[in-house]
């Protein structure tokens, strides 16, 4: 569990070198990588700083998704879509990696069912975010999800539109190899605090992994914790 704090200008360059270790990592002792994608804006820069990399087997590589926008599929709101266009903007995907999403343009029920089945049975590396309110993948604040043990992946409903989601639950996150929480801007600073010093927000769930947080979102930490960085 390490902290990371970095001036804005090196926060994509310091996520990309973090997920491009881990990969090589896991690829040293596995054939194939179990990467889960975070969905938003914040990770999207680091996208595409990764799809200029040589050094990424991506033909080795199987891609998930920890939560999706119950919308069409081709929308800018879709995370599938624009996570896909960041990665590969020219849509040559590489031979040999396989691409999961959610389908969230289905039964909300039917569709978390079948997403569950085709997850692995451990995530080799997840990637998530946080937004103002604490929230991590689609699990908000008062979501029925926060106290899932059984099911991998359940509808879920957001604080804003659109409100349907479908989301990873806590046994996901918390069984991960890797987990990079990612989080930028003064606008997220008090959901950082209320997740690693109250862990009064669902953010929490992933208080075990890595977090990589600019100057501006780590503000609010109490200053021993941010000297201690």
């Amino acid at each position: 569990m390490d902290r990371f704090i970095v001036d804005p200008v090196e926060f994509a360059a310091q996520a990309e070198r973090w997920i491009g270790d881990k990969i090589q990592r896991v690829l040293e002792s596995s054939m194939r990588c179990h990467l889960m994608l975070a969905g938003g804006a914040t990770p999207l820069p680091i996208y595409r700083r990764l799809a200029m990399r040589k050094d990424i087997p991506w033909s080795r590589i199987d891609l998930y998704f920890g939560d999706e926008r119950c919308v069409p599929v081709n929308t800018s709101e879709n995370n599938y879509t624009t996570v896909m266009r960041s990665l590969f903007p020219d849509g040559d995907r590489p031979d040999g990696m396989n691409v999961y999403r959610m389908c969230g343009e289905e039964d909300p029920d039917k569709a978390a069912e079948v997403y569950e089945l085709v997850l692995p049975e451990r995530v080799d590396i997840l990637l998530l975010g946080v937004g103002d309110d604490g929230h991590t993948a689609s699990i908000f604040p008062g979501s029925a999800a926060l106290d899932e043990e059984k099911r991998r992946v359940m509808p879920a409903i957001a604080a804003k539109p659109p409100l349907q989601r479908l989301t990873i639950t806590p046994p996901v996150i918390q069984s991960a190899r890797y987990l990079l929480v990612m989080v930028q801007g003064e606008e997220k600073a008090d959901a950082v605090r209320r997740a690693l010093v109250d862990r009064s927000v669902p953010a929490a769930i992933a208080l075990d992994g890595d977090w990589l947080m600019d100057i501006q979102a780590a503000r609010a930490l109490p200053e021993e914790q941010r000297l201690g960085f």
